[in-house]
């Protein structure tokens, strides 16, 4: 098998010999800045730049190489977006999602204008999706939370993960998000509670078990303080406006 250092020799020496560069990095390091400010006109108008210059040759067959050329762009939207605080699990249901996309679709001119809106909806979905903008430290704690929430989830524990002194992240935390952390796990937790009741057919003692309640009535509790409904009224009223829709 030929050494990847001659490889790369190989193809440097072809590639100027066929005065093909790859786009600046320069370029690439601009368009990862507008994702991350959300900023869709001058993401687009970085990525028409890119694309106006010649795409590397990554197949022998053009639509191939179009696909692992804008696969890599997908692999760049989402590294963008999870290092501006949309959390990985989303990012990744959406990189899955236009992966499969890009890999089912035959036409060329098809492809390129996939890219834009991908591009397009990783800037949409961070809008929508992406509920922090704080500091590394904090950022790490609320992914944690988020990953970790149908477990008991105490500050010690927290504090612990993250290596900090729990008086110290409790107070900074309170500081940059403007909540205690038991309140904001609580409003993280009511979040995936009311996901499982909408989305799923599993019952409420079902999803008690799952969140780790001891007992249905400790569940139901929790619910009713937090949701102002039981969470059978809740799956109820949901029912009953999906239904008048």
């Amino acid at each position: 098998m030929q050494s990847i250092y001659k490889k790369i020799e190989y193809t440097m020496a072809k590639n100027r010999y066929a005065s093909y560069i790859h786009p600046p990095y320069e370029l690439e390091s601009k368009l990862v800045h507008s994702i991350q400010q959300l900023d869709t006109d001058t993401a687009t108008n970085i990525l028409k730049k890119i694309n106006s210059l010649e795409r590397a040759q990554l197949s022998k067959h053009p639509l191939t190489s179009l696909k692992y050329s804008i696969i890599g762009s997908c692999t760049i939207f989402t590294r963008a977006v999870i290092e501006a605080g949309l959390d990985t699990e989303t990012a990744f249901i959406l990189s899955d999602y236009y992966i499969n996309l890009i890999d089912d679709t035959s036409n060329i001119n098809a492809l390129e204008n996939l890219e834009y809106f991908m591009l397009n909806d990783f800037i949409n979905v961070s809008k929508r999706y992406k509920q922090y903008f704080y500091n590394p430290l904090i950022n790490r704690v609320i992914e944690y939370i988020k990953k970790n929430i149908e477990t008991p989830l105490t500050l010690q524990e927290i504090s612990s993960i993250v290596s900090v002194h729990p008086n110290y992240l409790s107070a900074a935390f309170k500081k940059e998000v403007g909540k205690t952390l038991s309140d904001y796990i609580s409003e993280v937790k009511i979040s995936a509670i009311q996901l499982y009741l909408n989305n799923t057919n599993l019952s409420v003692t079902e999803i008690s078990q799952i969140f780790n309640f001891s007992h249905i009535t400790y569940f139901s509790r929790f619910c009713k303080k937090h949701m102002g409904v039981t969470p059978k009224d809740y799956r109820r009223q949901a029912l009953i406006s999906k239904v008048s829709l």
